[in-house]
């Protein structure tokens, strides 16, 4: 499973890019923003891999390495795919050294156009990213890629509807606001 942009290559992780993956979630610019800390070992890494795997190969989600040129620059993660409500979580990271390129948007847009490879079988009605308030930059990210804040506070909510084609898919961000 390979999805190309003009720039990136997106695909499921290995256990390959764990050294690069530990390296990346342990920069302080980085693990700032995330809820995994900033002291994961590579056993540890190699674990949250290991159930990324699962969560693709069982259609829930998956991590997805980003590669520009070739080298290991980030990830892009669907996770915690919900049956009855259709909806998935996102989360992204980059190296800093790759900030402001615009290759997390060109990812993200990849990743939102390729839903049905990325979450195979799976019918997705909405894609939600969790921001913390004072990440600007991430949130910017998201309402360039089409996600509509539905929740502030100091972790904001955003959505993103990949079915807006059918009628009605309004009243799938009301729901979820409301929820």
């Amino acid at each position: 499973m390979q999805i190309k942009t003009p720039r990136l290559l997106l695909r499921l992780v290995n256990y390959r890019d764990v050294p690069a993956l530990v390296a990346l979630l342990n920069d302080p610019l980085v693990s700032q923003y995330n809820d995994y800390g900033d002291k994961l070992t590579q056993p540890e890494v190699r674990a949250m891999l290991q159930a990324d795997l699962e969560e693709f190969y069982e259609g829930r989600g998956g991590r997805f390495a980003i590669e520009y040129n070739g080298e290991f620059i980030g990830t892009l993660g669907l996770y915690d795919y919900h049956v009855n409500t259709k909806h998935i979580h996102l989360g992204i990271e980059l190296a800093p050294r790759f900030w402001r390129q615009g290759l997390a948007s060109e990812a993200l847009s990849a990743a939102l156009n390729a839903l049905d490879i990325l979450v195979p079988g799976r019918e997705v009605s909405l894609v939600l990213g969790k921001v913390q308030h004072n990440n600007l930059a991430c949130q910017r990210l998201l309402k360039h890629c089409g996600f509509r804040l539905v929740k502030g506070g100091a972790v904001a909510i955003f959505a993103f509807c990949p079915l807006s084609e059918k009628a009605g898919y309004f009243d799938e961000y009301a729901a979820f606001v409301s929820s």
